[in-house]
């Protein structure tokens, strides 16, 4: 599993540098060395989407899986800055998005799993942050 330590306070500094999308791939490489992640074996792909749905709190928690074999804290920290630069980068469609949070899921990156319910905050099960999770279902 790939594994950084991430210097907080230039990533803070980069993105309020941030202009274009070309400063966010510097980012990713430089700071998140996205060009060095290794890939997630085919048996963890599988292993994780064999999962069953599970019910937590009254939700439906299915499973997801991670691309990339990036340890969870870099993946968590890495999908939140990209968030935030989506909204730094495109802010009217951020705004336009945010208007429609029945387009999103949540997800858990540490347990692997998310739910529809857009209006949930924590992971049930380890209460880590959830992040959004684009559920690609257009009408």
């Amino acid at each position: 599993m790939f594994n950084i330590k991430i210097d907080i306070h230039k990533l803070e500094s980069d993105l309020k540098k941030l202009y274009n999308w070309k400063d966010w791939d510097r980012i990713q490489k430089e700071i998140f060395h996205t060009d060095e992640w290794p890939e997630t074996s085919i048996d963890r792909l599988e292993e994780d989407l064999e999962r069953p749905v599970q019910i937590i709190e009254g939700c439906e928690w299915d499973s997801t899986t991670n691309s990339y074999d990036v340890s969870p804290e870099i993946m968590h920290l890495y999908e939140k800055t990209r968030w935030r630069a989506f909204s730094i980068l495109e802010p009217e469609a951020d705004e336009e998005n945010k208007q429609h949070p029945e387009l999103y899921g949540k997800r858990c990156i540490y347990c692997r799993i998310w739910t529809r319910d857009f209006s949930k905050q924590k992971c049930p099960k380890c209460s880590n942050e959830l992040l959004k999770l684009p559920l690609n279902e257009w009408d």
